[in-house]
């Protein structure tokens, strides 16, 4: 799995005087799980959106894997779909209209595929449900499970297209204070499981 490496990174918004990131150099190694850890305001989304490419830094580089695809200096952007990242929000973004094995086979569904291909990555989604313990609610909605549950789906969702970078936005900020310490060592099981890059952001302390 690839390191991310950002060297001087800087976002400044339209809006204010003030840069959201001034400055940063960070380096995360080659499946390492790094916790960005800050009060709510001070930059830790930004940061998020410009490894992910949802922001465009206002300086500084972005590095993943041996791969620039963020650099003032250089002229260089590579949008987010050609970054092999997955990202998953504070709120799940489920389809509401779609089972829990639909939700999880949506970005695979996206590659266009051979029917060979199609049968492994049927294989594929269910092997990641499997892992996650969401097997058993294949058929159900994302209104018919709890908020943990939820969760689940939402990591299913983005490991079923084997990202280099998973990215978490304070993912756990909707459960209830059992549900979060839960979800906590599922994702630490995950993470030795997978063997996934990952940054997770949270004001919360562990």
């Amino acid at each position: 799995m690839p390191s991310i490496q950002l060297s001087h990174l800087t976002k400044t918004y339209a809006s204010s005087n003030s840069p959201a990131v001034n400055n940063l150099s960070l380096t995360v190694n080659d499946g390492e799980f790094m916790c960005l850890l800050g009060p709510l305001g001070c930059g830790k989304t930004t940061i998020l959106r410009m490894i992910a490419g949802i922001e465009h830094a206002s300086g500084g580089e972005i590095v993943i894997g041996d791969k620039v695809v963020d650099s003032v200096t250089q002229g260089i952007y590579v949008p987010p779909e050609k970054r092999g990242i997955g990202l998953v929000f504070q709120s799940y973004a489920l389809w509401p209209h779609m089972t829990v094995e639909q939700n999880v086979d949506f970005g695979l569904r996206l590659q266009k595929v051979s029917a060979q291909a199609h049968i492994a990555r049927t294989q594929d989604v269910q092997d990641v449900m499997e892992k996650l313990r969401i097997a058993d609610y294949a058929k159900r909605y994302p209104a018919q499970l709890s908020g943990g549950q939820q969760q689940r789906v939402a990591l299913a969702r983005m490991l079923a297209v084997n990202p280099g970078v998973l990215l978490l936005d304070e993912p756990l900020s909707n459960l209830d204070a059992t549900l979060r310490l839960e979800m906590r060592a599922e994702l630490q099981r995950l993470h030795e499981t997978f063997g996934t890059t990952i940054v997770f952001v949270s004001h919360d302390q562990w």
